[in-house]
């Protein structure tokens, strides 16, 4: 293996795209190449660029990084680039080698409505569209062909469920045995303006009265948005200790997060933010989640198909790993904290949440017939009976 030509920056996926061209070429020219390994798939999004450069570790950037993990095990060749333009020029010299370019749904539309970037007649070096696919953390669907070129990080039932498995960062942080954790809940809320009247699921004296039922503690890391409304005196309960930075600019690091959650007996959301991944490294770390239920049927609040909470996708869990507390309910909101406490869990990492999980579904996105499936839709286009743009296979 040749070693980097830059070894010493932080820009370090340059690295790993030197490293992979090398081993690429080199095989292909002994003729030993592993499984997958001439199957190359480029990577555009930022998502994936952050966090090899030290930035933010975002749901985003969680997912991103699961996703190279699983692509790496099987052997797949994976490149990075900055931009479209980057994933373009790597697209000239790979060709159809190229398995797959995952890039944000935004990117794709320029790629697309490009003269040199998009594969058209005229310009059939382009990129195909259906090699195209989003990364896209929301349930709508974020790419010219509908929702099958979508990947999402949880289930929606609509666009191509990839997932993540939060195994290898759950990994990085020892398990605390509940004799030595501190009788403290963890709030998961990023920002002070989720308390205020109007965003608010919990009113400031539940988690004064279940302080003095339970004898807790209620700590989390809040920051207050310029561009947001601030809060009023009494909007934030006295019980909860907030140590975050004074400043927002001095950041609460990865392993200080990690270090105060782990020694807590329980994680409590407050309606936002949705679908973060925060609850699963709970849940990895031996700490339940109690999820507020913002909407149900009336008639029927036993029925959680039509519940709306802060963590959707862990609506099918139940006590001693999730707790639902409606919103506005107070006794239920103490009996939850009172029983998480009482009732330690040990690690816990949901099936489809693991690292094979994540593999087996990537495997079959990427073996998919997506030029065949992309013909048939184009077909349906040109005879009226999809809407969209045409496109050149």
């Amino acid at each position: 293996m040749a070693p980097p030509i830059y070894p010493d920056h932080k820009f370090t996926w340059i690295n790993e795209n030197q490293k992979t061209t090398y081993a690429l070429f080199s095989c292909i020219a002994r003729g030993d190449c592993a499984q997958n390994q001439t199957k190359v798939v480029l990577v555009s999004s930022f998502d994936f660029i952050i966090p090899m450069e030290g930035g933010y570790i975002g749901g985003e950037a969680i997912w991103a990084l699961s996703t190279i993990k699983a692509l790496n095990n099987m052997g797949y060749s994976v490149l990075y680039a900055t931009n479209i333009e980057s994933a373009l020029h790597l697209y000239h010299i790979y060709g159809h080698l190229v398995k797959m370019v995952i890039a944000s749904g935004g990117d794709i539309e320029q790629c697309a409505g490009e003269e040199r970037c998009g594969r058209t007649a005229a310009n059939p070096a382009g990129i195909p569209l259906w090699k195209f696919f989003a990364f896209h953390f929301w349930s709508q669907a974020a790419h010219p062909l509908g929702s099958k070129w979508t990947l999402s990080p949880e289930d929606y039932h609509t666009n191509s469920y990839l997932g993540y498995s939060i195994e290898a960062q759950c990994s990085r942080y020892p398990f605390i045995p509940h004799s030595e954790r501190k009788r403290q809940a963890y709030i998961l809320a990023k920002f002070l303006n989720f308390f205020t009247p109007e965003q608010r699921v919990w009113e400031p004296d539940f988690f004064d009265a279940a302080v003095n039922a339970t004898g807790m503690s209620f700590v989390m890391a809040s920051i207050e948005l310029s561009d947001m409304p601030k809060l009023k005196p009494g909007d934030l309960s006295a019980s909860i200790e907030n140590i975050a930075p004074a400043h927002a600019e001095d950041v609460f690091t990865q392993d200080e997060f990690y270090h105060v959650l782990s020694h807590s007996v329980a994680l409590v959301g407050v309606g936002n933010p949705v679908t973060s991944p925060t609850p699963y490294d709970a849940l990895c770390l031996g700490i339940p989640f109690v999820n507020p239920v913002t909407s149900w049927d009336e008639n029927d609040p036993t029925d959680r198909t039509k519940w709306s909470t802060q963590h959707d996708p862990l609506k099918e869990l139940s006590a001693p790993y999730v707790y639902h507390v409606f919103k506005g309910d107070r006794d239920g909101f103490v009996n939850a904290i009172k029983s998480a406490a009482e009732n330690p869990i040990e690690s816990y990492v949901l099936e489809r949440m693991k690292i094979g999980s994540v593999e087996y579904r990537l495997g079959k996105i990427l073996e998919h017939d997506w030029r065949a499936q992309a013909a048939e839709l184009l077909r349906a286009r040109e005879a009226g009976l999809e809407s969209g743009k045409l496109f050149e296979l």
